[in-house]
């Protein structure tokens, strides 16, 4: 079943949202999508930007629980340039939603702190020249400078 990328986030994001439990979304998407959508950009972007919108709160500031979820991106998000996609991803949602103050950061650290994303993802994603991903770059790198800061104190520590 070839479901444009569209199709494929509407999808995800209605089963995230009726709060179906990690398995079930599993179930879906090897029912529905094979092993090259999986491992696809579209797929990955999908999954990552339906998981962070569900774990915004409408508080503010927003909260972040990502929690049930974890298991699931860390399912998808399975090497470097995955990781990179799910980081553009969260990027793209950061400017649909106008750069909410700290957000990112809450996410850069959840995703850390939860090893979704490892270190070489955010340094690629921070240093990333790809045309295709300025939008709302400059704004999303200060958001995150203290993110980056604290990584490399972290680094030279070890």
């Amino acid at each position: 079943m070839n479901m444009t990328s569209e199709e494929l986030y509407r999808q995800l994001d209605k089963l995230i949202k009726e709060k179906a439990d990690n398995q079930r979304i599993y179930d879906w998407v090897e029912a529905n999508l094979d092993e090259q959508q999986i491992s696809s950009a579209v797929f990955v972007r999908a999954v990552m930007t339906s998981v962070c919108q569900s774990a915004i709160s409408s508080e503010n500031p927003y909260k972040v629980d990502m929690n049930q979820r974890v298991p699931l991106l860390q399912k998808y998000l399975t090497d470097e340039q995955k990781e990179l996609q799910g980081l553009y991803a969260l990027q793209a949602l950061m400017v649909k939603m106008e750069q909410p103050a700290n957000l990112l950061r809450t996410f850069f650290d959840t995703l850390y702190d939860e090893d979704i994303i490892k270190e070489e993802a955010f340094y690629k994603w921070e240093t990333s020249p790809d045309p295709a991903e300025q939008q709302g770059r400059d704004t999303a790198l200060k958001s995150v400078t203290a993110f980056f800061t604290w990584l490399r104190e972290d680094e030279e520590e070890d």
